[in-house]
Order: structure tokens, then sequence, then C-alpha cells
């Protein structure tokens, strides 16, 4: 026979197994890191053999970050922006290597664009500069992310 108290027992830990067992039970999607050559095959339809490295486009960026959370960039084309449709940067070791695409026209005067990015370790970052003709330009400078400032 089922007393009270052990009817009451069992409706706790069943009560109890029911609520811990959203948190306990996930579900995770593992996903899978993108290399550079898909992110720019993705972005710009070509792999990084295929953009050759210019000495026109300068990306200037600290050679070492205390922190890769906020990483100032910025990206000067020595070229006339009536010639460049974009400008896209990539962050090579980055879950996901592209970071941000900038579209030019005439009006912006020149080709310059600064802003900060988040880095998730020591990584090259990329500008690669789309010609209207449709050419590819990229210049690289490696950021070294330290944490704490120890390398």
């Amino acid at each position: 026979m089922i007393t009270r108290r052990d009817l009451f027992k069992v409706a706790g830990v069943g009560a109890v197994t029911l609520l811990a067992a959203p948190g306990a039970v996930r579900v995770t999607h593992a996903r899978k890191k993108i290399s550079i050559d898909d992110s720019m095959k993705e972005h710009l339809g070509v792999t990084l053999s295929q953009v050759k490295t210019s000495n026109l486009i300068n990306v200037k960026a600290p050679t070492i970050a205390e922190s890769g959370a906020n990483v100032p960039v910025q990206v000067k084309a020595n070229i006339p922006v009536d010639q460049v449709q974009s400008v896209t940067i990539f962050a090579d070791n980055n879950f996901n290597p592209w970071v941000t695409t900038v579209d030019f026209s005439p009006t912006n005067g020149e080709v310059f664009f600064a802003t900060r990015i988040k880095l998730a370790k020591t990584s090259p970052v990329r500008a690669v500069v789309k010609m209207k003709d449709g050419s590819l330009l990229m210049g690289v400078k490696e950021v070294k992310v330290t944490v704490g400032g120890c390398g």
C-alpha cells in the first residue's frame, strides 16, 4: 500500500526531474569553422590564392593588440575612388573570417575606411579592394592578440 508520504516523495522527485531536465539536456548544433578560402569564395567569388597583394592598399592596425575584443583597423587605398567598387575586410583566424564589406562611390572622395573589429586570436587582417573592372587587390597586416598584454 502506498502512503500519502510516499506519493509526495515520488511526486517531488518527478517534479525536480522535469524542472532540471530542460537545462540538463541541451541540443547543440556543432558549427564548422569557415576557412579563409571558403569565406572569400562566398563574398568575392575567388580564393585567397587568386588575389594579388598590392602596395597600393594600406592596412593600418596595431602590431600587438592587448585584447582582441576591440581592434582599430584603417584601410586606405591609393587608387582613384571612381575606380573602386568596394572594400572587404577579412580576419583569417576568426570563426567566420568575413568582417565587413563597404561599397564606395565617387562621392566618398577617397578610398578610406576605419572601424574596430573583434579578433579571436592572432591573425592576418586582410583588406580586399574590388575594382569596378572586376580585379581584386589586397593589403595585409598581421595583428598579434595578447591576453592581458602577455604574448
